[in-house]
């Protein structure tokens, strides 16, 4: 606690102890106060952008899945949209079509013996949204063959910042080879334009 006095000679060359003034407190809470709120800003930009960040993760890491898994498995494996549309929102699993129907259930437990969840990552945060695009075929999966390769020709998935923002948001691409990157910026995705939520 000796941080909290200061001590200071009075005129007969004694040593005296003197807490903060109440005045001087109350300027220390005041500029903390103005601190923490200039700083705020920041921290919301910071949370905002590790969240896409993660979505982003998660996206590359079922396609990443779905693509290991068909090659290994030597069926189709697709990752597909939990609301079968493009915005993919909802979330998404990855799916083994087991029995070869191209049909990938959400829901196997209704069709014993057809299809496999492998994996699901759950929607997103009302605040951010997924969007997806196909070159040709449906938007709301991405089909892998037994080689690894897209079972279609490409594919865009913009996973937007809350704001919009094109340039804080992040784009995925995924194509006919079956390879995967994601790029910060969706400028020039074919995948619906983020917007502002």
């Amino acid at each position: 606690m000796a941080f909290l006095y200061r001590r200071n000679r009075s005129l007969h060359g004694r040593k005296t102890e003197r807490g903060f003034t109440l005045l001087e407190i109350f300027i220390a809470v005041v500029i903390l106060a103005i601190l923490v709120g200039l700083a705020m800003p920041m921290f919301r930009d910071v949370i905002r952008n590790t969240n896409v960040s993660n979505q982003t993760n998660d996206l590359v890491t079922a396609l990443s899945i779905a693509r290991s898994e068909a090659v290994r498995r030597g069926v189709r494996v697709a990752v597909v949209s939990d609301s079968g549309a493009s915005d993919w929102s909802s979330g998404w699993r990855v799916i083994a079509d087991r029995n070869g129907d191209g049909v990938y259930e959400l829901n196997p437990a209704a069709a014993p013996g057809a299809d496999e969840v492998i994996s699901r990552t759950a929607a997103t945060g009302a605040q951010y949204r997924v969007y997806a695009k196909a070159a040709a075929g449906a938007d709301n999966r991405i089909v892998f063959n037994a080689n690894g390769a897209l079972a279609t020709t490409g594919f865009d998935i913009n996973i937007c910042y809350p704001t919009g923002d094109a340039s804080k948001s992040r784009r995925v691409r995924v194509r006919a080879s079956g390879s995967v990157s994601s790029h910060k910026n969706t400028s020039g995705s074919s995948a619906t334009a983020c917007t502002s939520t």
